[in-house]
């Protein structure tokens, strides 16, 4: 290393660095001051590395001599020919070429005369100059002319080459000019300097000298390729012929940019203006696009939607079971096909049907997928009504099998009874204890049909909305212990404890309220405790809470399973109710109740455990008179 002058090559350094800078600046500034300075300071060079290529040599190490004119001014020469091909369009290429071929002919041609001159006239010589000065200066620009040329043409077809292999800028500048500046070397060499006593250092020298010149060179013209350069300027070109009757590297970029420009363009159009989401994935199943449709079901951003974020869209509930699906089919290779549930933010869920299919390269590989999202949520909606409807129209024909059966049941055995102690009563012998018993159970039965009777003429009110209110002073004290009364000898006869709880005054339980409707009721929720109670107990009463008067009634009986306590509250409905007859009822007790409670402004609700026993609340307004 003590060998090396470093001074020196900090000095080439430093030369190659002005000279680029000069040619880059020239060439940035080209809008403003055209092209004729480039040209100039090109054609300045060139003159100036024919001297100096024949004439002076600098030492960097002991053995090594390095010409600047070969070295930095020749290379810059060709850097500036691979700028132009690179960022100009045809015609300025080749005229920069044509021009620096023609001014060195021409530079070639004044050394001739010059030398012309000096053979044939008498002349003050004051540098002392020969003729072989001139005639050596001479053969080098003319071969250093001819190879100019053929650097020229090889150095657009290697990049051009070097291009189709390799993508980075620097690597694909830096191995041309490598190649192309190492031919120029080992044949410039061999041209110029064949009988030289020192051919082998000179052509060793070159080869390195231009192989550091190559990567110095393209480091700086990369920057600023890459930093400072813009592709701000519209070519215009008449035809498609460059420097060689091809595209430059240039053009078949633009061209390709403008080919791909167009048909994004299009592609972008036709995602605008599409009916359905449109989305486009990598192979692995990370989403790259999503169009504004996809965006506008989803309720998610274009960012939001990209890579996984498309997932935070989808229902928690169908997330899991979409993700491991999507991600399967896609490291299958297969296309997908999916029904699932977007959770907007705003609370609404669109039901989406997503397809997917793969999208391939020129070698048959999947470089990714292409699928659409389509809002079927009205659909979905029609279908699960559908359902719905369905469904109810199967439960409503079953229950009315089963109504029609409990109810041919429940008016044939009174109606049976009736018919049957009448002709009973015929009988000429009977006594008097007999026919009293006769007729009570005929007006037993009698009343049992009168009530069927009067709960199909109210359901019937409630289905066709023709209840009406007709509020009065009711004094609810009065009307409980009417109905403990009432009840407590059918009670007895089952050997049941009935009791009743009154928890106001007589005076402040006098309210506002439909007296009929709260009987029925009342009288509906007590006489079923009864009815489903065959030991134990029954108690029933109130208390006040807030506004409102909640009544309780309270039993030992069968109790009520949890899957049926919402379905007995519906019409021609009781618990046990399956494909048997019923305990003796129509089965629209409660739902009167129920449809009586809401007209009255309350609420009804039960709690019961099966084979244990059940209690019902519900609630009337506590309105004072």
């Amino acid at each position: 290393m003590d060998t090396i002058n470093f001074y020196q090559l900090s000095i080439f350094l430093l030369q190659g660095f002005v000279v680029s800078l000069m040619i880059l600046v020239l060439f940035h500034l080209r809008k403003i001051f055209g092209f004729g300075l480039l040209y100039t300071t090109i054609g300045m060079f060139q003159f100036m590395q024919v001297f100096m290529a024949s004439t002076v040599y600098f030492e960097i190490s002991k053995d090594m001599l390095i010409s600047p004119g070969s070295s930095i001014l020749f290379s810059a020469s060709l850097f500036t020919i691979l700028l132009f091909y690179i960022k100009e369009d045809a015609t300025i290429t080749r005229r920069l070429i044509y021009g620096l071929v023609i001014a060195n002919i021409a530079l070639s041609i004044l050394l001739v005369f010059f030398r012309i001159n000096i053979e044939g006239a008498n002349m003050y010589n004051t540098f002392n100059i020969s003729i072989d000065f001139f005639n050596t200066n001479v053969y080098i620009l003319f071969f250093g002319t001819f190879m100019l040329f053929v650097d020229s043409i090889l150095i657009i077809f290697v990049f051009e080459f070097i291009s189709k292999y390799i993508s980075n800028l620097f690597l694909r500048i830096c191995l041309t000019m490598i190649l192309i500046l190492g031919l120029d070397a080992i044949i410039f060499s061999l041209g110029s300097f064949w009988n030289s006593e020192n051919l082998q250092n000179i052509l060793l020298y070159g080869i390195v000298s231009k192989g550091v010149a190559a990567i110095y060179f393209s480091i700086l013209f990369t920057i600023y390729l890459r930093y400072f350069q813009q592709d701000i300027y519209d070519s215009k070109y008449a035809t498609f012929k460059d420097v060689y009757h091809s595209l430059t590297y240039r053009q078949k970029l633009e061209e390709a940019e403008k080919v791909i420009q167009i048909s994004e363009n299009r592609y972008q159009t036709l995602t605008d203006i599409s009916p359905v989401g449109v989305f486009m994935t990598e192979a692995n199943g990370k989403t790259t696009f999503v169009n504004k449709k996809w965006c506008e079901i989803s309720g998610l951003s274009y960012e939001e939607a990209l890579d996984d974020g498309w997932l935070d869209a989808v229902h928690p509930e169908d997330r899991e079971k979409l993700k491991s699906g999507w991600y399967d089919d896609a490291g299958k290779r297969d296309s997908s096909h999916a029904k699932y549930r977007f959770l907007r933010s705003d609370g609404t869920i669109k039901w989406v049907l997503g397809q997917a299919i793969p999208e391939y390269n020129e070698k048959n590989q999947i470089i990714g997928y292409v699928g659409t999202t389509t809002d079927i949520t009205e659909l979905k909606l029609y279908e699960i009504e559908l359902n719905k409807m369905k469904d109810k129209a199967e439960e409503s024909d079953r229950l009315k099998s089963a109504f029609l059966a409990n109810m041919s049941h429940e008016i044939r055995t009174p109606m049976n009874g009736i018919m049957g102690f009448a002709e009973l009563l015929k009988e000429p012998v009977l006594t008097g204890d007999e026919q009293k018993l006769y007729i009570d159970l005929i007006e037993e039965s009698g009343a049992r049909m009168l009530n069927i009777i009067r709960d199909i003429i109210d359901i019937s009110k409630i289905e066709s909305g023709q209840v009406k209110i007709f509020l009065s002073d009711v004094n609810i004290n009065e009307q409980v212990e009417y109905l403990y009364h009432f009840f407590k000898p059918e009670a007895d006869r089952k050997e049941l404890q009935l009791s009743f709880c009154n928890s106001l005054e007589n005076e402040l339980a006098i309210i506002k309220t439909d007296k009929e409707k709260f009987n029925a009721i009342l009288t509906n929720l007590v006489k079923n405790a009864i009815k489903y109670t065959h030991e134990g107990s029954i108690s029933f009463g109130y208390q006040k809470k807030g506004e409102f008067l909640q009544f309780f009634i309270k039993d030992t009986g069968i109790g009520i399973a949890e899957n049926r306590q919402k379905a007995i509250f519906e019409r021609f409905v009781q618990a046990d109710i399956h494909n048997n007859y019923a305990i003796e009822g129509a089965g629209i007790g409660l739902s009167i109740a129920k449809a009586f409670t809401e007209i009255l402004e309350g609420k009804i609700w039960l709690k019961s455990i099966k084979d244990t026993g059940s209690t019902f609340y519900f609630t009337i307004p506590y309105v004072k008179q």
